[in-house]
């Protein structure tokens, strides 16, 4: 599954994208994110059609002062289960790169593309919110 999503916003929001608690938490719906600054683990909440189940993505943050990049794997799944976000700013706006290849993607893929198109809907106002919080 690849998404794009664009927002309004330069590289001074940069940092609340670079916490994995802020990213996993809003745009998957994660319900425990744990992170030490370079690596991180978030468990994610999959279709209820498969019990409620939930999967946790582990990996790395790469960090520059125009961009995050996250890439991780998918928690006891063996091949290329797993994937990348990709966060740039351009041009006043910051876009986000989703390449997910998450575990029976058929079936969890429509309850993670819900997730990713509220996000989208609610961005502006969730990052307003989140940048009055951090006084950024």
């Amino acid at each position: 599954m690849n998404e794009i999503i664009e927002i309004n916003g330069d590289e001074s929001i940069l940092p609340i994208f670079s916490d994995p608690n802020f990213l996993f938490s809003q745009l998957f719906g994660a319900t425990t994110v744990k992170s030490d600054g370079k690596t991180f683990s978030a468990e994610i909440p999959l279709s209820k059609l498969l019990g409620g189940n939930s999967v946790v993505f582990y990996g790395n943050i790469y960090s520059s002062p125009s961009s995050v990049i996250y890439a991780f794997h998918v928690a006891g799944f063996e091949g290329n289960k797993g994937g990348r976000i990709t966060i740039n700013a351009v041009e006043g706006k910051i876009r986000i790169s989703l390449e997910l290849d998450i575990p029976l993607g058929f079936l969890n893929e429509r309850a993670i593309k819900s997730r990713i198109e509220r996000f989208k809907k609610n961005a502006d106002e969730i990052i307003r919110l989140e940048r009055i919080r951090r006084k950024i």
